[in-house]
């Protein structure tokens, strides 16, 4: 070995053992990376500059990948950082850091998530559709520019949740955001590139004694027929068609209960059902109370500190429309369901081994409560149908209590 060796050099042998990875080809580094989820995706172009232009190939051409299972974003506890937040993968175990553009991540609320996208509030309530791993953002229409609304006092949590009918990359500009106000039955909803929100109302849909119960909790895009599905406190349900000059509002299922209380969910199972969930909480005191406020939060009083709101019990129902009545399920079998302030989502566990089959996957999402308990601690865990007990999640590291975890699809569109 020469002089360049001895001193730590790579000689021939070596570089046959440990090959250079930055000179492959583009062609074939195309075709791994194209069979990687969004977020290795990312973390493979952060490796070199050979694959970080390997990756840019991939997403200005639009290049298909793998679709990628549900992750968990989360500002991480001891991150100095207010505008990162990590992503774990529960099929995998693994997480990253992503960084999101201004404003500041923890002087934002979340309000939903669908096809890689979080609708994020700033601190006027105004809101935006945030990709966490590309840092693209899209401006929707002020908040003042919705029916009887205004703006929520600097850094309010605020009550909206935001449904999409697809990605705000999908062509020709089809990206419907639909907003469902709590607890008043109303609806809005802004195409992308609209410069106010659409009302549709809902009140009309309540007559004086349900009023106090009334309002919608959940809603579904369907891509098959093209409206989306709106779930009411009473778990009723109304379909829109908001296809045409104006909005088409059809009621397709009854009040089948007077009982608000559980958290409701509606989603389209794979094999096709409509499906609502229905989430059970209750109220307990922590071991740890909340010591302090969260950086950007620090004008809330934390009221309880001990206070944690916890999952009771998850139930399952197939909507049958045609005879008007919820049927009880017991379980999902070999698929997962994932629920929180996400759009509600269930996948083979087939496809994600990694994952438990016939569990839900939990993260806080009562609004009630994450407007009175702020910072009071947020649940993550894992409701297990088959046993009917709760269980924790695997190898979730230590989160911030704002803003409030949430499932998101990683995707670079």
């Amino acid at each position: 070995m020469d002089a360049a060796g001895a001193a730590g050099g790579i000689d021939a042998a070596e570089t046959a053992i440990f090959p250079d990875w930055s000179r492959l080809p583009l062609d074939p580094l195309l075709v791994v990376m194209a069979a990687l989820e969004a977020p290795d995706l990312v973390r493979s172009g952060a490796a070199c500059s050979s694959w970080h232009a390997a990756y840019a190939t991939v997403r200005r051409l639009r290049i298909p990948t793998v679709e990628s299972p549900p992750c968990l974003f989360y500002p991480a506890a001891g991150d100095p950082d207010p505008d990162a937040a990590t992503v774990y993968n529960p099929t995998t175990g693994a997480s990253f850091r992503v960084r999101l553009p201004d404003p500041p991540l923890r002087r934002r609320s979340i309000h939903g998530s669908g096809h890689g996208w979080l609708v994020a509030a700033d601190e006027a309530s105004n809101l935006h559709l945030v990709n966490p791993l590309t840092g693209a953002q899209h401006a929707l229409p002020p908040i003042t520019g919705i029916h009887n609304t205004e703006p929520a006092a600097p850094r309010q949590p605020g009550e909206p949740e935001a449904v999409l009918s697809c990605s705000p990359c999908c062509a020709g500009g089809d990206c419907v955001v639909l907003l469902l106000h709590k607890p008043n039955g109303q609806l809005s909803f802004a195409r992308l590139g609209d410069e106010v929100w659409t009302w549709i109302g809902g009140d009309e849909y309540y007559d004086d004694e349900e009023w106090l119960d009334s309002g919608y909790r959940d809603a579904v895009y369907n891509e098959k027929d093209g409206l989306f599905y709106v779930l009411g406190f009473g778990a009723d349900i109304i379909t829109l068609d908001l296809k045409g000059a104006s909005p088409v509002v059809k009621r397709v299922m009854k009040d089948v209960t007077k009982y608000s209380n559980p958290t409701k969910y509606l989603v389209i199972a794979p094999w096709g059902d409509l499906l609502q969930v229905w989430r059970m909480t209750a109220s307990r005191s922590s071991a740890t109370p909340v010591r302090q406020a969260t950086e950007g939060m620090e004008d809330f009083d934390v009221k309880r500190p001990y206070h944690e709101l916890y999952t009771k019990e998850v139930q399952l129902y197939k909507v049958d429309i045609g005879n008007q009545e919820l049927v009880r399920i017991a379980g999902l079998g070999e698929y997962a369901l994932f629920l929180g302030l996400n759009s509600t989502m269930i996948l083979s566990t087939k496809d994600l081994p990694m994952l438990r089959a016939d569990c839900a996957y939990l993260a806080h999402d009562n609004y009630e409560d994450i407007l009175i308990h702020t910072h009071n601690g947020k649940e993550i865990r894992v409701w297990n149908f088959r046993s009917g007990t709760l269980e924790d999640a695997d190898n979730v590291h230590s989160w911030r209590n704002w803003p409030v975890p949430i499932w998101i699809t990683p995707s670079l569109c």
